[in-house]
């Protein structure tokens, strides 16, 4: 039976301490406040209620005026998300909108941002899944590859599980070698080997050497505390670094391979015959 899966909520990823600005901050005055303090935005107040937002992009040092009102956007339901949205759901809204907002009782409880998803709850998320996926792919090799040593993987990479195995072994613990393999390495098996490539959803060999590679940097960069959205002014394909649309693509193959595994039977502790 699957085991239960880490969950994260919009407001858990959100920040909650939320510092408000008032309606009446010259936008100059603003836009430094919001550098100092590493926001990419704030809700504006105005006689203690909220009335709207500003975006780092909205206002900068050269603004004249007294007020935020040019820069204001108005706090409508396209900006609030609820705090029991999921990860997945909260991921799909940064995509359309670079903020929201959570409420309370007329008054603002969190602000979720982009820049949210290299939090600590977004790399837990994403951990508790990626590892969930590699026990599924080492169940894959344990039934159909007993010659992956066969397969393109490198004599280095070999050793290093002989290695880890025979410290295992000599503390009486060891499991079969395929469960001291990197994540990379167990994708270099798979992506070599059709019935296991086509068995994880993929068309082609190509198909499953990319998005398994993919998987593999963002594996690595969770496991480093290496930023998981590098860049969070952009949500397009083509973009410099791994934006929020990546993010979620990526999520979408973890997921989508890890169904095909299960509805093939292929799940960790299970024979398939």
């Amino acid at each position: 039976m699957p085991r239960n899966l880490y969950e994260s909520t919009a407001a858990e990823l959100a920040t909650g301490s939320v510092e408000d600005v008032s309606y009446d901050t010259a936008p100059a005055v603003a836009a430094e406040w919001l550098a100092t303090n590493g926001y990419d935005a704030a809700p504006v107040e105005r006689d203690g209620d909220p009335v709207g937002f500003i975006h780092k992009d909205d206002v900068d040092d050269a603004d004249t005026g007294d007020t935020l009102e040019a820069a204001l956007t108005p706090l409508t339901i396209d900006y609030m998300i609820s705090g029991d949205t999921s990860f997945s759901e909260s991921l799909e809204a940064l995509i359309e909108e670079p903020v929201y907002f959570l409420g309370g009782h007329n008054r603002i409880t969190g602000v979720l941002t982009r820049a949210d998803l290299n939090t600590p709850p977004a790399r837990m998320y994403l951990f508790d899944r990626i590892t969930y996926l590699e026990e599924h792919l080492r169940a894959l090799i344990s039934a159909e590859v007993s010659e992956w040593r066969q397969t393109p993987v490198s004599a280095d990479e070999i050793e290093g599980i002989e290695d880890r195995y025979a410290d295992a072994k000599a503390a009486n613990v060891e499991l079969s070698e395929i469960h001291y393999a990197q994540f990379s390495t167990l994708s270099t098996i798979v992506s070599s080997v059709e019935d296991c490539w086509r068995v994880c959803g993929f068309s082609t060999r190509g198909n499953a050497q990319s998005r398994l590679h993919d998987i593999t940097e963002l594996r690595n960069d969770v496991a480093h505390a290496n930023l998981l959205v590098k860049n969070t002014d952009s949500d397009e394909f083509l973009s410099s670094g791994r934006t929020t649309e990546n993010l979620y693509t990526l999520l979408g193959d973890i997921e989508q391979i890890l169904a095909s595994l299960q509805e093939a039977g292929y799940l960790p502790g299970n024979t398939v015959e």
